[in-house]
């Protein structure tokens, strides 16, 4: 008998529509606009084939590894089948026994390409090809279904958007195109103003080799000339090679510690600017959509390269009045005529300058204030009129880099902004746990210590380690205690150490009296009393509430001279457990060991 799966989300008409013409046909390309719902279309798909043994397993190729692990979750989540996310960061091996176990797979076609006897072995024959858009040309799309022509008995495209050029081919490789319009009443109100895309921009190989000597550089050093190396990787995974050529060549202390890696930064092998074939893509991929496209790049070198590579649609590079060569106002009435098809600009250029409105926004340099240039231009990002289809911001974003961790940030704050961005918290989450989250743990694991410490070991910019910081100690993975260094960083495990290596601040005060108050669940509940006293009422309430997400002890100290001196202690970190609730509170009781310090 074969075995039904429960949709946990409930279909709208059109979805339900569009999943019933698909099954109709051997091979179909659902065209629906971005945020209308097309991956719960490929569920009702899938959920309909594998009930009726129509097909055995399904693949689910998607252009991102964001994409990847958020489509499997979805999968899993939504129909309850046992869908795996299959990319790179597995062995050969492992990806061989993922395919094996999977009913749906889900994976980039980079992956597919390299895993395509797996998949053939393991008999995978439909396919879900999203973001179709892509199966054009020399793409790893195209490459994958035009060797696999014949393998997939069942085909369904999803994309929200197909160029002119590109219809005749991606028929030809996956089947009959059907466009739902964002104006049909059913759908128009599932339509955000603004949407956001990612594009990932990977290293080649000799860029990621070069990556690997700077981190080397910058492991073996210490203080500022660790964050000095430190903010050389960003710019070269943020900006490119040509930002960090540019710096070498100037007299700096900079240029001194990376000189080992001057030859190698100059091989041809080394783009001058890796994120520019992603930005090609995105301007292909959304040709006939836009109208004007506005590129934010962080450094004026990159924005005069971009402009020189992409003459074909007329561009303006704006980098500030200072910097400008030309007279800004004709730059600006350029920038603003229907032939000019790009124009980018700098952080420098945005300030005070009036750009013109752009349908296509992409953010090349992911800052460490994130969306600076999105905050600073709420006219672009605004949308003037519903009477035509949404905006689309992309982000190019590189991979496995520190890059990550700005993008990370970007992605909140966009949602902020009123963006709507494809990539769920669950993702984000995993995405910021593989970069900065890691590294803060591992250098603090097994050795618990203050903030400045933490900035020397890891390199971080000190606003960006205070923002990570902020999160672990939110989803409760770190504590800390006041001691003589200050707030002193461990991981929740660590607890114990801190016990043997900083006792005395953990030595409650017997007569000493203080108010608690705890927050929970936006409740707010004050206790006053000594160390037992409280604990035991907090405990008390920790048990109903499961979790105190902020503690603040105030008590006095009294001073020679007989003065009093009034203390806050506030504990961030997430309590949920009654060994993190004696540990703050133990720490609080014995003030007098350290209130000199903070």
């Amino acid at each position: 008998m074969a075995k039904k799966y429960k949709l946990a989300l409930k279909p709208r008409d059109y979805q339900l529509e569009a999943a019933k013409w698909a099954l109709g046909r051997d091979g179909a390309v659902v065209s629906l606009p971005t945020g209308t719902g097309k991956t719960l279309i490929a569920v009702i798909w899938a959920k309909e084939l594998l009930e009726k043994k129509a097909v055995k397993r399904i693949l689910v190729l998607e252009p991102t590894r964001i994409l990847v692990e958020q489509v499997a979750d979805f999968f899993k989540k939504t129909m309850g089948v046992e869908a795996k996310a299959i990319h790179g960061v597995y062995s050969k091996q492992k990806r061989r026994d993922m395919w094996f176990k999977a009913l749906v797979a889900v994976a980039t076609p980079e992956t597919a390409l390299s895993d395509l006897e797996y998949i053939s072995e393991a008999e995978y024959d439909a396919v879900i090809v999203d973001e179709c858009h892509h199966t054009t040309g020399k793409d790893a799309y195209a490459k994958l279904m035009g060797r696999t022509r014949g393998l997939f008995k069942k085909r369904l495209g999803l994309t929200a958007y197909i160029p002119p050029t590109r219809v005749k081919e991606i028929e030809e490789y996956i089947g009959e195109i059907r466009y739902w319009s964002w104006s049909d009443p059913r759908i128009k109100p599932y339509v955000p103003a603004w949407i956001g895309e990612v594009y990932e921009t990977e290293l080649n190989n000799y860029e990621k080799k070069l990556l690997e000597e700077l981190e080397e550089i910058r492991n073996k050093l210490y203080g500022r000339d660790r964050g000095l190396v430190q903010t050389a990787i960003r710019w070269f995974v943020r900006d490119g090679a040509l930002a960090l050529r540019e710096s070498i060549n100037k007299p700096t202390r900079l240029a001194e510690l990376i000189a080992p890696i001057r030859q190698e930064l100059m091989n041809n092998n080394i783009r001058p600017a890796h994120k520019l074939d992603g930005l090609v893509r995105v301007l292909r991929d959304h040709e006939g959509y836009f109208h004007k496209a506005i590129v934010f790049v962080d450094r004026v070198i990159v924005a005069e390269y971009i402009a020189k590579q992409l003459k074909e649609y007329n561009p303006v590079a704006i980098y500030g009045k200072a910097k400008m060569k030309d007279d800004v106002r004709k730059v600006l009435e350029k920038a603003r005529h229907h032939d000019t098809k790009l124009i980018v600009s700098t952080s420098a250029g945005e300030e005070g300058l009036d750009l013109p409105e752009g349908d296509l926004l992409v953010i090349w340099s992911n800052v460490a204030s994130p969306l600076r240039f999105i905050q600073r231009h709420g006219r672009i990002l605004r949308a003037t009129t519903r009477h035509g289809p949404p905006k689309i911001v992309v982000y190019l974003v590189t991979p496995d880099t520190v890059d990550v961790d700005s993008f990370v940030d970007s992605i909140e704050l966009a949602v902020k902004a009123g963006v709507d961005v494809p990539v769920s918290k669950e993702v984000v989450e995993k995405l910021w746990k593989r970069t900065t989250r890691s590294r803060i743990l591992s250098v603090i694991e097994g050795r618990p210590m203050p903030i400045e410490w933490i900035k020397e070991a890891t390199g971080l910019p000190l606003d960006m380690l205070r923002t990570s910081l902020s999160k672990l100690l939110r989803h409760g993975d770190i504590v800390y205690i006041y001691t003589h260094l200050g707030k002193t960083y461990a991981t929740q495990s660590d607890i114990e150490i801190l016990y043997e290596e900083y006792n005395e601040y953990l030595q409650p005060d017997p007569n000493l009296h203080a108010k608690a108050k705890a927050y929970t669940n936006g409740e707010e509940r004050a206790i006053t009393g000594n160390y037992h006293k409280v604990y035991r009422r907090l405990k008390n309430i920790l048990e109903k509430k499961k979790k105190i997400t902020r503690l603040i002890i105030t008590t006095q100290i009294p001073l020679p001279g007989g003065a009093l001196k009034l203390v806050n202690l506030n504990y961030t970190y997430l309590i949920d457990t009654p060994e993190k609730l004696e540990l703050a509170l133990r720490n609080a009781y014995s003030i007098k060991q350290y209130h000199k310090y903070i």
